[in-house]
């Protein structure tokens, strides 16, 4: 009896120790994909979040030129936009103005909670407005499948001597644009003495970038990290 006892003790303490040892499944693990786009006076860089193809949450910075800048964490729950958060500056009458925003939805997309500050002073938000916070969602989510489905994602760094010099690992990469570009940027990027931060879409294969969108090109500036957003 007693080396039976012993026998089953055994064997439970090395199958323990073989579950703990097996991975993690890795079609549950969580990734995260980089892109942006460019629609019209406005740039937006996203970091995407999903697990099992359903998103997680997605973090943008946005660029809209004269009519101000922001950030927004948008989180998902079994698929359906639960919350957004979005702070920044925008245009209000005729100047620009500190804003932000906090929304969260249920499950049938309702808002059920918001708060919306423009200069310190509480403002009520639309139906309008409400809806156009899912719809940008929705923009973000489809450009960043789009992309990661052709292969592409966001490649930023400092433009030296011709070269981009990677953000993450110092890397040089030779960068061709499958568009052709303006002359004011093709002048840009061509000058040997300024160096330019840069951030564009593109495919990497070994040292060289097959860029299909130039998001971003200014003296100075520091690799772009996922805004993160208090309450």
């Amino acid at each position: 009896m007693k080396r039976s006892f012993l026998f089953l003790l055994s064997s439970f303490l090395l199958a323990g120790c073989e579950s703990a040892n097996i991975p993690n499944n890795p079609v549950t693990q969580i990734e995260t994909d980089i892109g942006g786009q460019v629609l019209g006076d406005t740039t937006s860089v996203y970091w995407y979040t999903h697990r099992q193809n359903r998103p997680v949450d997605l973090a943008e910075q946005v660029w809209m030129g004269d009519y101000g800048d922001y950030q927004s964490v948008y989180r998902w729950r079994a698929g359906k936009l639960r919350e957004v958060k979005r702070a920044g500056q925008q245009l209000q009458g005729d100047s620009v103005k500190p804003f932000s925003l906090h929304v969260r939805y249920d499950t049938q997309g309702k808002a059920v909670f918001q708060r919306y500050l423009v200069d310190e002073i509480v403002l009520p938000l639309s139906d309008a407005q409400l809806f156009r916070y899912t719809e940008q969602a929705d923009r973000a989510l489809d450009t960043m499948k789009a992309q990661s489905k052709d292969g592409e994602r966001l490649v930023q760094g400092q433009w030296q001597n011709g070269t981009l010099v990677r953000c993450d690992d110092g890397k040089a990469l030779k960068v061709t644009f499958t568009s052709a570009l303006p002359d004011y940027l093709n002048k840009q990027l061509a000058s040997s003495q300024d160096s330019y931060f840069v951030a564009l879409v593109g495919k990497i294969r070994r040292s060289e970038v097959t860029a299909s969108e130039l998001l971003l090109l200014k003296e100075g500036g520091s690799c772009l990290i996922p805004p993160s957003i208090a309450e």
